[in-house]
């Protein structure tokens, strides 16, 4: 069977994660959520056969709050919409760069306030600068994203199921 992603959310239909469809296979038999949707795909027991979910939903309120969003590249460049965040040209995942606004040799830590995606180019051009010492300047300040807001960004432009409970 192909790999297929499920979207998990809790008891308010607020996104939590995307997880595999065995963990959301788990997660509905022993009566931790329900299935919203399901694939068109099945799995077979040695005696029951189940469809497989596209969408499932926690019994239980998780609390956002609670939430580690890693600082990831690939997060970095969702939350920014894949645009270099200081010429603000849009680019494919592959040609963006993961920029420290604080260089790391000066102590700028990898976070969601001091990380941005930039072009390969700017990036180089920035190369080791704090911005006060170049003439680069940022289009937007970095902020630490929503769960949500990341992985609406992650498949807003897709024809999955899942859009409309992002």
């Amino acid at each position: 069977m192909d790999p297929i992603n499920v979207l998990k959310l809790d008891s308010s239909f607020k996104p939590i994660e995307v997880v595999s469809w065995q963990e959301a296979f788990v997660l509905t038999y022993v009566g931790k959520a329900w299935a919203v949707e399901y694939s068109d795909q099945w799995i077979n027991s040695a005696t029951k056969r189940f469809k497989v979910p596209l969408v499932i939903a926690l019994y239980q309120f998780i609390d956002e709050k609670f939430f580690k969003l890693p600082c990831t590249r690939k997060n970095v460049i969702v939350r920014d919409n894949y645009e270099c965040q200081y010429c603000t040209q849009k680019f494919n995942e592959k040609e963006l760069t993961m920029d420290h606004v604080i260089p790391k040799s000066k102590g700028g830590p990898t976070s969601w306030d001091n990380v941005v995606a930039a072009c390969k180019k700017c990036n180089q051009a920035k190369a080791n600068y704090c911005l006060k010492d170049c003439s680069m300047k940022l289009q937007r300040k970095p902020t630490r994203p929503s769960f949500r807001a990341l992985i609406k960004g992650r498949f807003q432009n897709s024809n999955n199921p899942w859009v409309c409970y992002l």
